[in-house]
């Protein structure tokens, strides 16, 4: 357990500095030393973070939607409801950017001590894991396409993000794409100019941000 921790946190610190490609694969490496000490809680964290590592690195989506699948079912078999209720809205996003039938919208998750909750009673007690379901929901929004729900899912992780200062290295990704969704959406917005601007701040200010970031982990 001890070890897989080691590598776990030697992964997640890289990511501050390093492609996602290059320290996603450490997260493995710390799966599988975290499961042979037994240490299975531990390892479903690592399973999570491997695996959403790969989807926002380009990993090929029908292998990741294996890796996906296996991981669900091992979270399943050791009755990890948490890390469940973060994982699902991943592997559902990515079985229907490969045309597979999703896991269910809604399904109760069993913990370890044999009570079962609802998903999205889970995400609802946490504020981290709500930024979470609505960045995962406004990216999916955006490659499809469906511009009411990318707006309103943004608008709800852009709000959320204020009010909880969510911070991290895996936060990187999520502002870079906010920037993305929020420039698109300020240029599909041709109805209103003051709500196309003020998307179009929000995608400046995260640009800004970006640039920051790249500066700081230069000089590390």
């Amino acid at each position: 357990a001890h070890d897989g921790q080691i590598i776990f946190h030697s992964a997640y610190t890289r990511l501050h500095v390093e492609p996602m490609q290059t320290a996603g694969e450490l997260f493995l490496d710390a799966f599988k030393a975290a499961m042979k000490s037994g240490a299975t809680r531990y390892a479903m964290k690592c399973a999570y973070f491997y695996d959403v590592a790969c989807f926002w690195s380009g990993a090929n989506l029908e292998e990741l939607a294996r890796s996906m699948k296996e991981t669900i079912k091992q979270m399943k078999f050791h009755k990890n409801l948490l890390m469940m209720s973060f994982f699902l809205q991943n592997v559902r996003m990515v079985l229907r950017m490969v045309g597979e039938s999703a896991v269910p919208p809604q399904m109760g998750i069993t913990s370890a001590f044999g009570d079962t909750h609802n998903e999205e009673d889970l995400l609802d007690k946490i504020p981290g894991a709500m930024l979470v379901k609505h960045f995962n929901e406004f990216y999916e929004a955006y490659i499809f396409r469906e511009f009411d729900k990318a707006t309103d899912c943004a608008d709800k992780f852009f709000s959320l993000h204020n009010l909880t200062k969510f911070s991290g290295s895996p936060m990187y990704h999520r502002i870079f794409y906010f920037g993305l969704v929020s420039f698109w959406i300020g240029r599909e917005t041709n109805s209103n100019r003051w709500i196309a601007k003020k998307w179009i701040a929000r995608g400046e200010e995260s640009k800004v941000y970006i640039e920051k970031l790249a500066v700081l982990s230069s000089t590390w």
